[in-house]
């Protein structure tokens, strides 16, 4: 089977960055990882999970279509498919 974009979720300190990073790699697919730094709300997720899980997972989706948006527009064409990690904390 061909697959163009290939997701790797789970929560955090699982290792996808590590799975995700050695396919890439194996395979010459092209690597996005989350930038998860920067998140305003992971703090107050950390104090307070109920308060800001919704508005956490909010952000991530909507970075996480502005990244996609921008590196698939710039897609490399050596690469075979696309790979990523995905943070999911399960709610």
């Amino acid at each position: 089977m061909n697959y163009n974009y290939i997701a790797i979720e789970g929560n955090i300190g699982a290792g996808k960055t590590s799975l995700a990073t050695r396919i890439s790699q194996q395979f010459n697919a092209q690597l996005i990882l989350e930038q998860f730094d920067d998140n305003p709300f992971l703090p107050g997720f950390y104090r307070d999970p109920d308060k800001y899980s919704f508005p956490l997972e909010l952000s991530f989706l909507a970075e996480r279509y502005q990244q996609l948006k921008e590196q698939l527009a710039q897609s490399d064409l050596f690469k075979t498919f696309v790979i990523s990690e995905v943070n999911g904390f399960g709610f």
